[in-house]
């Protein structure tokens, strides 16, 4: 798909989230959500989605399959660059957990196989501690760590078009596509 194609599709958004922009959020373990939003918007001025509840994805570690009753709870800005504050899962202990030794969190990167992507990245040193199958199996996203401070999740890019919809949505300013 050409850039313009892209930029037909997506709009305003073609520039993080076009076919060649693969990493799109910068992510932040926070103790509360809702007002870490609030606090970011009255200070910075920046516009959230709505925050997403995600339970039911079956959690894998290198301590093995976890399938306790967790939820998380997450949102993204709707500008770039992109900040995804995720709310700390207090109750276990989870790559959401804030006492992670990681502080810059991660990175999110848009991959079309996050299975194979998860393989190469681990192939390269960067250990895979966390990720998510959906109930057929599929790899939904994987977290892996770097020597650098922060880790990397890789994202299925199926959900570009949701991401979109979802920031035209929450953002006035967004044109809707």
């Amino acid at each position: 798909m050409t850039i313009a194609e892209e930029f037909d599709r997506l709009g305003v958004l073609a520039a993080t989230m076009g076919t060649d922009a693969r990493i799109f959020h910068t992510g932040f373990v926070v103790p509360d959500l809702d007002a870490t939003i609030a606090d970011m918007k009255d200070t910075l001025g920046v516009v959230f989605m709505e925050p997403l509840e995600i339970a039911g994805v079956t959690l894998h570690s290198l301590d093995g399959t976890r399938e306790d009753d967790i939820t998380v709870r997450f949102a993204y800005s709707t500008r770039p660059c992109h900040i995804e504050l995720i709310e700390r899962v207090a109750s276990k202990a989870t790559f959401w957990s804030y006492d992670s030794r990681l502080r810059g969190h991660h990175i999110g990167v848009f991959t079309d196989d996050v299975a194979a992507e998860a393989g190469h990245l681990d192939s390269r040193g960067w250990e895979k501690v966390w990720w998510g199958t959906a109930p057929d199996g599929t790899m939904v996203f994987s977290l892996h760590e770097t020597p650098y401070g922060f880790a990397v999740e890789l994202v299925s890019s199926a959900g570009k078009e949701i991401f979109a919809q979802l920031f035209s949505q929450a953002d006035p300013d967004i044109p809707g596509k």
